[in-house]
């Protein structure tokens, strides 16, 4: 089991809280990760791994947009990086 419910996940399952939703579960894709231990079903990552958790590059972006998730986990940031990117790295992007 690779996620940990964040506080936040927690509290819409609690009833009687306004907004709840007390019948959720905790499944689903919510953050897109490529686990190191996993990479027959991802085909690897084209960035690097830090404690087993790919940090993605530009080759990882063509997965990414298929995916059913909604977050990508972590991007490589360094400025070479980004400038080899097919797609035109807006300066308001930069963290």
């Amino acid at each position: 089991f690779h996620s940990v419910a964040q506080g936040s996940s927690y509290l819409s399952l609690l009833k009687c809280v306004p907004g709840s939703m007390p019948n959720a579960s905790w499944t689903g894709n919510l953050r897109a990760i490529k686990w190191s231990d996993m990479e027959d079903s991802h085909g690897g990552c084209h960035g690097h791994y830090v404690h087993g958790i790919c940090i993605y590059g530009n080759g990882d972006l063509k997965w990414l947009v298929n995916s059913p998730s909604l977050f990508a986990n972590k991007f490589e940031h360094r400025e070479r990086t980004l400038n080899q990117s097919e797609t035109a790295i807006q300066p308001s992007w930069y963290f």
